[in-house]
């Protein structure tokens, strides 16, 4: 099974947290971009093959003129069509009803809304621009156009916020009834708005131990309202977990296009170049090829994402040896510190420590 994932660098205004690839633009450059894009697409024609899942971010894809978005599906509408979930990144204030018309005709089932957060004060430290009006108006028109499959990502963790912020957050995204809901702390990333405000004194982030007690609440009201916890960061009602989000943390392929975005295919690890003038000159970047031991790595440091851990069995079938015996020292390193147990033929991080998680990984890198 493979994905396709196309990266759409462009925003309408840069968030004060982001560090992915993104940039402004105007309708000349989006339109060069696209063709572009196509043109990549087709160089991959031999390997966009068992596509099985769609998966367009950025950035903001619906920054895009709808004439320039249909002209990209139209380009990939046969893995739309053959695919089990084709999912969209799209901001609130952003979506229309042409949009959702337009989603539905080529075959989208699964959208992702950058909701973030309802609060005002920090819709502004994150220099977002949607309102709730937005987010009750997006739910609407997409499942006025039979798009039911929504995730909500939330950011917690942004300064001056408190339990009572996250508590409004988590009522008025659950009472908007989405099927998946993404919750990431906020995390202060080098060369951005927010951490150059941080550093200047302008801001003060939030105590760990409260970003701490906000992961557990976040745990327990989802848990309450029938979300399966599957992913560190990630809950779904039943039957509705990210496949292709699965592809990525089980080390299945993917084809990656568009400036910035990465790929993995025939045990070849790429990354597009992030900068427009770059990326018009030459799709890649990097290309490195995966040793057996970085396959090894990879398996258990993205596996260890999931709640329910990785598969010794599975281990076995990919490498023809034993997790245990491979990575005897480290294992026993982490169960010692109870930062890793064993439950049948799974390893995982104890959920009373899934917050210590990064402790788990870097064993792995």
């Amino acid at each position: 099974m493979r994905g396709l994932y196309i990266h759409i660098p462009f925003c309408k205004s840069i968030c004060s947290y982001c560090d992915f690839t993104k940039r402004l633009g105007d309708n000349l450059i989006y339109e060069k971009y696209i063709n572009r894009l196509i043109e990549e697409i087709d160089s991959y024609k031999n390997e966009l093959v068992n596509i099985k899942t769609v998966y367009i971010g950025g950035g903001t894809p619906n920054v895009l003129p709808l004439d320039l978005l249909e002209k990209l599906f139209i380009k990939i509408k046969p893995y739309l069509d053959n695919s089990i979930e084709n999912s969209i990144e799209l901001n609130p204030e952003l979506i229309t009803r042409d949009l959702a018309k337009l989603l539905n005709k080529y075959k989208f089932n699964r959208v992702s809304l950058g909701v973030e957060t309802i609060d005002p004060n920090a819709i502004k430290l994150l220099n977002r621009h949607h309102t709730k009006q937005d987010i009750y108006n997006s739910f609407r028109y997409l499942k006025d156009n039979n798009i039911t499959n929504i995730n909500c990502d939330l950011i917690f963790g942004i300064p001056y916020t408190s339990l009572n912020t996250l508590k409004n957050d988590l009522d008025f995204i659950i009472h908007q009834e989405p099927t998946h809901i993404s919750c990431y702390s906020l995390i202060i990333e080098n060369k951005t708005i927010l951490k150059h405000k941080i550093d200047k004194g302008e801001i003060t982030p939030l105590d760990d131990d409260l970003i701490s007690d906000m992961y557990d609440y976040i745990n327990d009201k989802l848990k309450s309202y029938g979300y399966n916890h599957y992913e560190i960061s990630n809950y779904a009602i039943t039957n509705h977990e990210s496949i292709h989000n699965k592809i990525y943390w089980t080390e299945n392929e993917y084809v990656g296009v568009g400036a910035g975005a990465s790929g993995f295919i025939n045990n070849i690890r790429y990354d597009n170049n992030k900068r427009l003038k770059a990326y018009f000159e030459a799709f890649r970047e990097n290309t490195y090829e995966l040793s057996s031991l970085d396959k090894k790595k990879e398996f258990m440091m993205l596996g260890l994402r999931l709640i329910k851990g990785v598969s010794m069995i599975d281990y076995k079938n990919m490498f023809n040896s034993s997790m245990l015996d491979d990575f005897k020292d480290e294992i026993n390193k982490l169960l010692k510190k109870n930062l890793l147990e064993i439950v049948g033929n799974n390893i995982r991080i104890p959920y009373d420590k899934l917050f210590l998680a990064n402790i788990v990984w870097e064993e792995f890198v």
